[in-house]
């Protein structure tokens, strides 16, 4: 994979990672996968506010291992879509979901040293509804009672 990696410029080339990337999600690929950190990377993923922070390729191991699962049992589909990158970091953001349906988006930034991932960062979240939603709502008050209350009285007052 890594031979595609990089454009002629030394820029790392995100339409390529990112069809990757998503290969690699949708089929559930975890060795492939861990074979593109470094021996010491650091794995920072953010799933509906509930944060973990991995540090070497043995700490990243399990934690993958347990997406891999989840991602194959519930047929977890994504289409990753780049945004940017330069020298060192590809930026992509995703959706899809489980199951079939389309109600999860995300962003990832991948921060290389030479052709191996040095740093993953995931924010990920898994019920994505219109903020009109009665059930969105409801899960910001009971998240950030004071902000969203804040929220609904200035809208009140438009």
């Amino acid at each position: 994979m890594m031979s595609a990696l990089r454009r002629k410029d030394g820029v790392l080339n995100a339409a390529f990672f990112a069809a990757e990337a998503e290969r690699l999600t949708n089929d559930a690929r975890l060795e492939e996968w861990l074979g593109l950190y470094h021996h010491d990377a650091v794995a920072e993923w953010v799933i509906d506010g509930a944060a973990e922070r991995h540090q070497g390729i043995e700490a990243i191991r399990p934690a993958a291992a347990v997406l891999a699962d989840v991602w194959r049992a519930h047929r977890l589909r994504v289409r990753k879509i780049p945004q940017c990158a330069d020298a060192d970091t590809v930026v992509l953001t995703w959706e899809g979901g489980f199951r079939g349906r389309a109600n999860q988006i995300g962003a990832e930034i991948w921060t290389f040293r030479g052709d191996l991932v040095a740093r993953h960062q995931m924010y990920g979240y898994l019920d994505v509804r219109p903020r009109s939603s009665l059930w969105a709502r409801t899960r910001v008050l009971l998240t950030d009672p004071r902000t969203a209350v804040g929220v609904l009285a200035r809208e009140a007052r438009r």
